[in-house]
């Protein structure tokens, strides 16, 4: 099982079809994560764990990347040393220049958060997500985890309006000629 909070962080976005932009989040992976940054930094007193600069996360063949990765934990009662016991996590921010790759997927935005509580991951800022040829644009990308549903908005409404969500989408390429040849 990937480290909690890790996993939830780890956005698969998928512009698979025309009509669909699909996600998925892998939490079965019992590969190690290899997290690296120019500095890390935990504040006990606030169940938190900061990587800046730099910070990179991986796992099998997926990457996290960003300015920086928090990862919250919830808070579990006080501890033996008087601090408070952290549990489980509670939510997994990334900030500044957000990517998450997988070899299938590419995903990029200013800002990403996993909740928890919510089973949700929202990124937002110039989202863009690519998939073989098709890109899907928007200003923010909300992931329900538990049911794979995906939602992008932008903040531009109105019929030609630069801006506006967009999807460039290429049918699947048939390997079988138009006009095959006769025997």
């Amino acid at each position: 099982m990937i480290a909690p909070g890790i996993a939830a962080a780890t956005v698969v976005i998928g512009a698979c079809a025309p009509n669909a932009v699909r996600s998925q989040v892998d939490t079965r992976s019992n590969a190690p994560i290899d997290i690296t940054a120019d500095e890390a930094e935990v504040v006990s007193s606030k169940c938190v764990a900061i990587w800046r600069g730099s910070a990179e996360a991986l796992q099998d063949n997926t990457r996290l990347r960003a300015d920086t990765i928090s990862v919250y934990s919830k808070p579990k009662g006080v501890g033996q040393n008087g601090q408070p016991a952290c549990g489980g996590t509670d939510r997994v921010v990334a900030d500044g220049r957000v990517y998450y790759v997988t070899p299938q997927q590419h995903v990029r935005g200013d800002h990403a958060v996993y909740s928890a509580a919510t089973d949700e991951i929202v990124i937002t800022g110039d989202v863009i997500v690519v998939q073989g040829k098709d890109v899907a644009r928007g200003d923010r990308l909300t992931i329900k985890v538990s049911t794979r549903e995906a939602k992008m908005e932008s903040k531009v409404t109105g019929a030609g309006m630069p801006g506006r969500v967009r999807g460039v989408f290429y049918p699947e390429q048939n390997n079988q000629s138009p006009n095959p040849a006769k025997p």
